[in-house]
Order: C-alpha cells, then structure tokens, then sequence
C-alpha cells in the first residue's frame, strides 16, 4: 500500500508538473509568435506568464528581455515622429539613430522587424525633410542639393519628389535665361540653358530656348557689327567735316566810314562736333576793276567755339587811297578759313 501511494503520489506530482511545464511552454510560444507579428506588448505578457510557471526558464527571460529593448525601440521611434511632425527633422533622425545602435546587438527576425520599422522611419523623416525643404527655394543653386538627396532614397516617394524638383529646376532655368535674353546677355542665357541640361539633357523647352538664344545672339551680333561700322562711317564723315567744313560763313558785310575807310563785319556758325580754337578767317580786298587790292587774316572772337556756336570778327581797311572814287566798288572775300580741333 506504501508503495502504491507512492507511485500514485509521484505519477501525480510527474503529471503536475508536465502540466506546468506544457504551459510555460505553449506561452513561451505563443509569445514568440506575436513577438513575430510585431505585438510586443502582448509577447511580453506571456513571457511573464512562461516565467511566472517555469521561474528558470533561461530562454523566456533571454525573449522578454529582447521583446523589451523592441518596446523601447518602438518608444523612441514614436518619440521621433512625434519630433518629424513638429518639423524637428534633426532631432527625429538622432532618435532614429539612437533606436538604431539599441538593436545593433540582436539579431533574428525580431530584430530584423525592429529594423525594418527603423529603416521605414528614417525614409518618412527624411522625405518629409525634401518635402519641407523644397518649399520657399526659388533658384537651381537652392534646389539642386534638394535633388541630390531625393535622388539618393530609393522609395517611390522620394523619386516622385525628386522629378518634382527637375520640373521646377526647368521652370527656373527657362526664367532665369528668359530674363537674361531679354537684356541681351546671351551667353549667361546659354550658361543657363546648360544648368538645365544637365539636369534633363533632352527637355525639349529647354533645347528650343537654347536654338532661339542662338539665333538672337547671332542676330544681334550682326546688327551689332553693322552699327559700329556705320558709326566708324559717321565718326570718319564727322572728323572729315570737323578738318575741312567745320566753319560757315554766315554773314559778311562792307560799309564806308566817314573818313573813307573800309570796314568789314562778318559772322561765322561753327559745324563741327568738337570744340574748335584759334580760328582764323584769310581774306581778300577786290577792287573795282576786279584786282586784288589787299589780302590778309584775322581771329574770329571769342578764340574758342562750340558746336553750333556763333563768333564775329572785323576789321578796317585804311590804306584805300583818296585816288579811289567810288569806294562801294571795292569787295571782300573770304578765302578760308583755319582752325584746331580740341
């Protein structure tokens, strides 16, 4: 009978205990299938649960410990979206980084869970950071390193964002390079063009823009190269006149004075397009009879003339004679005149 209770005694203790273990086990399992899913609260739970039945249960204490580094993970990345939607982008990144170097030690599919939920948060942040970025910027130097990082994400989001910015770095560069043909600055237009290229080298706004600028550019060089040689024509006519026609006789006049003199009056325009000096009139007394009777020069007054200014001289002829009966007979010419050019 002893023995038969014992037996009974220790089949049920045996049976106990399976039991108890079974259970510690079927929750150690059920937690490692939802530490799996992701739902790591839950996966704790019955870690705690596989522990509270096996106390020593090295491998349920290993999980709970990784399932809580997962839950403080999770903690830190809700933290940084938190920092990502206050437009904190620095900030969310360095707890990203921080949940990153907090898995660096695990491996396994939970960790690889964790850091797939790293990755995808580090790609939100920083698309939101282009997203954020773009607003505002209203030149291809602003844009361009906006660009650069869109093209470095390889998600849809971020390339969607990034053909985003070509089409506004075209819209820049066919303004910039409009404003610049419009003041005739052809080759900052095609420097323009150029940065546009390089960003889609077949666009076809931009190829057509670089055509037009060409043209113009071509265009205006001639009509250029025809203006600066009609004004070498204009500058060498006007040199020519300034040295040969650049004083006009206006007005001459002879009278006789009341002691029988010959007096002279005159007026001269100057022609030229620079101020003339020390002008000079030569001029010639005709006789009655058509001989020259006295020649000579005098100084127009004042001694320097501007263009289309006026200046006089005169002067007295006493030598006449009292032989001469009629003085009215007698004549002035003005042979020509000289002059320096300033």
């Amino acid at each position: 009978m002893i023995f038969l209770i014992l037996a009974i005694s220790l089949s049920g203790y045996y049976l106990y205990e399976e039991s108890v273990t079974q259970a510690a086990i079927r929750s150690f399992e059920k937690g490692e299938e939802l530490a799996k899913k992701g739902d790591f609260e839950a996966a704790q739970e019955q870690f705690k649960e596989a522990q509270k039945n096996r106390s020593h249960f090295p491998a349920a204490e290993v999980n709970r410990n990784i399932v809580a580094t997962a839950l403080t993970v999770e903690d830190t990345l809700n933290q940084a979206e938190k920092e990502r939607q206050q437009d904190h982008y620095d900030e969310a990144l360095e707890l990203i980084r921080q949940a990153e170097d907090t898995t660096a030690a695990y491996n396994g599919k939970v960790s690889s869970h964790l850091q797939n939920n790293i990755a995808s948060a580090r790609t939100t942040v920083m698309v939101a950071e282009l997203k954020y970025d773009m607003k505002g910027k209203k030149s291809i130097d602003e844009l361009k390193p906006v660009l650069t990082r869109a093209e470095t994400l390889q998600v849809e989001e971020a390339q969607e964002i990034a053909s985003q910015i070509r089409s506004q770095l075209i819209d820049f560069t066919i303004n910039e390079a409009n404003q610049f043909l419009e003041e005739n600055h052809f080759t900052e237009a095609l420097n323009a063009v150029e940065k546009g290229l390089q960003i889609n080298k077949d666009h076809e706004k931009l190829l057509n823009l670089k055509t037009v600028i060409e043209k113009r550019r071509n265009s205006f060089e001639e009509e250029q190269q025809k203006r600066i040689e009609h004004a070498m024509v204009v500058a060498a006519k006007e040199e020519e006149m300034n040295r040969t026609s650049a004083i006009e006789l206006t007005d001459l006049k002879t009278e006789i004075t009341d002691y029988d003199e010959l007096k002279v009056t005159g007026q001269v325009t100057s022609k030229a397009t620079v101020p003339v000096n020390s002008i000079g009139a030569s001029y010639k007394v005709i006789d009655g009879d058509g001989n020259e009777f006295d020649q000579g020069e005098v100084y127009i007054n004042p001694d320097k003339l501007y263009p289309d200014d006026t200046g006089k001289f005169d002067f007295m002829i006493y030598d006449v004679g009292d032989e001469v009966e009629n003085l009215d007979e007698f004549t002035v010419q003005i042979d020509h005149f000289t002059w320096y050019l300033d």
